[in-house]
């Protein structure tokens, strides 16, 4: 497969292009929202940028739940619209992406008489919404058959239950595989770009001033039309005196624990109901780990730190003890933990939990647009929303907006049985590796994973094994160098896989071997490697609330 080239060693001369255009667009962050709005903004020929201040997916689009959903406890708050909305776009997202979003059965309780009544008549409501199109019907469940499916749930409450099908996905693997999509179709992405502040020249946007932080350097980025895609950063981009009440974000901290899945024992997804609150939060397998998760609760601290701390842990173990009580669930069974904040826009006397999901949209001055709240799910929906907003509020160097383009298919979008008969095909001659991580391939890469295999054939050396607990080989760096733009160690430790997440206290290892990869590919000199290999075990160690003693900082440099 031909792809277009992302390469980290060709940063400069991205500087060069955001220094030297005029754009349509420029869209200010790298998450999910900001991505889908720039490949959109590709596939409709709209000539467009993108910045980021850190990485990309550093917040809110790698800290979700890794669920594709369609937004059922919304149906509660009436909010029959965005669930409509949400199931569409799940099932979209399923028929157009099915290696990295891909369906997963959850089982949702009935903990007493009234629930067992009401839970089929909320879950047939629930796939009419979807337009009758999720992977398989909802289907009753006795107590019984709950029990005989989850041999290790324990939970003398429940009395029924509902078994309907989500998706899984990788929400940081999403997020970089959509912005390639608008790369590859001429846009410039660009991440450890800051915006410093939009510039306005006689009553209309002309662009936005920029640091980038790996060079220093500032310079303006000249746009026709700018568009504000922080998430939890917006107000600080925003004008004083944009919002009446001086912010228009209200943060919630959302946290998730991830363990193996053998210690905490779940055969299927469960939607599970704390005792205490009666908040419902997801234990869900990704492939050999459980992830739990999440809370919702107000934050008001800094957005750069948002950390899991040990209340936040106490309250999922509640949960997850209360339907796993023989689960291991202890600190030192705990493989990593991540906490973001999701951008809900404020509604004056409503709870977090009681917030719309729904995408705020709108006009600061003419050319400057911002967008917020919205979901990991949904980005599709929002690109288009806002550039027919955008349209219609005098953005003239966009035409019309096409909604059968943003629902193509992706590049690297590959059907199971399509990747078992091209492995089938493959040149017997070749070494392939075993099924784990030709399985993890076709799941992360898709059609991307035979770029992958071919560097095999011409450098058997990557196939080695980045740790010899997960799947994972010097290959997909490698092939990220190349196409993802990994800047960093951490990048790729945090964002562009796993690892991080999966390793719990092996960091420095971890950081080392990547560190020098990357040295060799890219020339870095001692210095370089060391403060690479420090900055991401303080990261990691900052997020491992769960490691009593202090990591001991890799260094090199005797």
């Amino acid at each position: 497969m031909k792809v277009a080239c992302w390469s980290t060693g060709s940063r400069a001369d991205y500087l060069q292009q955001l220094e030297e255009r005029v754009f349509d667009v420029l869209i200010v962050g790298g998450g999910i929202t900001g991505a889908g709005i720039f490949r959109d903004c590709g596939l409709q020929g709209i000539s467009a940028a993108l910045i980021e201040k850190d990485d990309f997916a550093f917040g809110t689009s790698s800290k979700s739940t890794k669920l594709a959903h369609g937004g059922l406890r919304y149906i509660l708050n009436g909010e029959f619209g965005l669930v409509r909305e949400e199931t569409h776009e799940r099932d979209w997202l399923r028929r157009s992406f099915p290696n990295l979003v891909r369906p997963v059965p959850i089982i949702f309780p009935n903990y007493n008489r009234i629930r067992t009544f009401l839970a089929p008549f909320v879950f047939l409501l629930y796939e009419a919404l979807a337009g009758w199109r999720n992977y398989r019907f909802f289907r009753p469940l006795s107590r019984r058959k709950i029990f005989a499916l989850e041999p290790r749930l324990s939970c003398g409450d429940i009395e029924s239950g509902i078994m309907f099908y989500e998706c899984v996905v990788d929400d940081q693997r999403l997020t970089i595989e959509v912005m390639k999509e608008g790369v590859w179709s001429g846009g410039t992405a660009l991440n450890y770009v800051m915006a410093m502040r939009v510039v306005e020249e006689n009553g209309r946007v002309a662009g936005v001033e920029v640091r980038d932080r790996e060079t220093g350097r500032e310079f303006m980025i000249k746009a026709r039309n700018v568009v504000s895609a922080v998430g939890s950063w917006t107000d600080q981009l925003l004008p004083k005196g944009y919002h009446p009440s001086g912010t228009l974000i209200r943060p919630s901290k959302g946290v998730h624990v991830v363990f193996k899945k053998e210690d905490v024992g779940n055969e299927y997804g469960i939607y599970a109901t704390s005792r205490t609150d009666k908040r419902g939060v997801f234990i869900v397998s990704h492939g050999e780990y459980t992830y739990v998760g999440t809370t919702d609760t107000e934050y008001n601290e800094d957005l750069d730190h948002c950390r899991t701390d040990e209340n936040e842990y106490s309250y999922l173990k509640e949960i997850t003890k209360s339907h796993f009580p023989s689960a291991r669930f202890e600190k030192e069974d705990v493989l990593g933990s991540y906490a973001g904040t999701r951008p809900l826009v404020k509604q004056e006397g409503v709870s977090e939990h009681k917030t719309s999901r729904k995408a705020f949209i709108d006009m600061v001055y003419p050319g400057f647009f911002i967008i917020a709240g919205g979901k990991l799910t949904t980005f599709r929906a929002m690109s288009q929303q806002l550039l027919r907003f955008m349209k219609k509020h005098g953005a003239d160097s966009i035409g019309s907006v096409r909604g059968s383009l943003s629902r193509r298919k992706f590049n690297v979008g590959m059907k199971r049985k399509d990747w078992d008969e091209q492995i089938k095909r493959k040149n017997p001659a070749d070494v392939l590796p075993d099924r784990r991580t030709l399985d993890h391939l076709y799941e992360n890469y898709g059609s991307g994973a035979f770029n992958i295999l071919e560097r095999l054939v011409e450098k058997p050396e990557l196939s080695r094994r980045i740790t010899e607990e997960q799947p994972h080989m010097l290959a997909e760096l490698d092939y990220a160098i190349d196409f993802e733009l990994v800047t960093h160690v951490k990048d790729f430790l945090m964002r562009r896989t796993n690892l991080s997440l999966h390793s719990r206290d092996a960091h420095a290892e971890l950081g080392g071997t990547i560190a020098e990869y990357m040295a060799k590919r890219l020339g870095w000199n001692k210095k370089r490697m060391n403060d690479e290999v420090d900055e991401y075990c303080r990261i990691a160690m900052e997020n491992s609330f769960f490691l009593h003693s202090h990591m001991a900082m890799h260094d090199r440099r005797n």
